[in-house]
């Protein structure tokens, strides 16, 4: 079974995907590690901690990422798109006075990273980066768990909507004041996402927000559950070379 490296924004981020992943796969149970950020000391998972979408872009410019496939078969690659038009980011919403849809929003910041990793490790390992792109907050891909109309198809205020539907549940909500800025409750994430870890409701309600949907036809696309079969990082002895498959991705 492959293993699985995160690099998100934060631990919230990172429990949503990872139980994406656990669903997705079933009773396969595939190892899924948090890599950035990582967990602590003892094995926890806490907020606040080192996040945002400046480090994900960031451990891509030092070249971490390589240090980190070698280590994970597959490095899902988890940035949300709200901001994405702040200098840094430079992924704009709009092109000539039209909205993008989000399938194209998704590939645009899907370009930004190749850009920064380079055609040449692109062709040898980009097979292995899978990009969990949340149009516009991962917050949306929980609305399906939450909401069974229109509304989990949002890309827009899904902080918000999450937290009413909790309050309305008498559950804690995800954030105790409805910002991303303020603290999380890790919890409360959990609670949520652990759905997803169950097969059959993952695949029940997955296509009803357009950008979760692009992310498990993405996995279904890579046939990741293979074995990647990646060419052979420096450093790392032992590796195999690509199948001709894997060459002609």
């Amino acid at each position: 079974m492959p293993s699985f490296g995160i690099v998100g924004e934060g631990v919230t981020d990172q429990i949503v995907v990872d139980n994406i992943l656990l669903g997705y796969f079933g009773d396969e149970e595939p190892i899924v590690n948090y890599v950035q950020p990582p967990l602590d000391k003892t094995g926890e998972t806490s907020e606040p901690a080192p996040g945002g979408w400046g480090l994900v872009l960031k451990f891509f410019e030092l070249g971490e990422h390589r240090r980190a496939l070698q280590f994970n078969d597959y490095l899902v690659v988890q940035i949300d798109t709200d901001v994405s038009e702040q200098k840094g980011y430079d992924v704009p919403h709009r092109e000539g006075g039209r909205e993008l849809e989000v399938a194209e929003l998704v590939m645009r910041v899907t370009e930004k990273f190749k850009g920064i990793i380079g055609d040449e490790f692109w062709r040898a390992h980009g097979h292995r980066l899978l990009f969990a792109v949340a149009v516009h907050g991962i917050e949306c891909w929980l609305l399906p768990l939450l909401y069974d109309d229109n509304r989990a198809a949002k890309t827009t205020g899904c902080l918000d909507a999450c937290n009413r539907e909790r309050n309305k549940r008498n559950k804690a909500p995800l954030s105790t004041s409805g910002h991303k800025s303020e603290t999380k409750n890790v919890k409360a994430y959990q609670e949520v996402a652990r759905e997803y870890a169950k097969r059959k409701r993952l695949y029940a309600v997955h296509d009803k927000n357009p950008s979760l949907a692009l992310f498990i036809s993405q996995l279904d696309a890579r046939n990741v559950k293979a074995e990647p079969g990646a060419a052979p990082l420096e450093g790392v002895p032992g590796q195999q070379p690509p199948t001709s498959s894997d060459a002609e991705e």
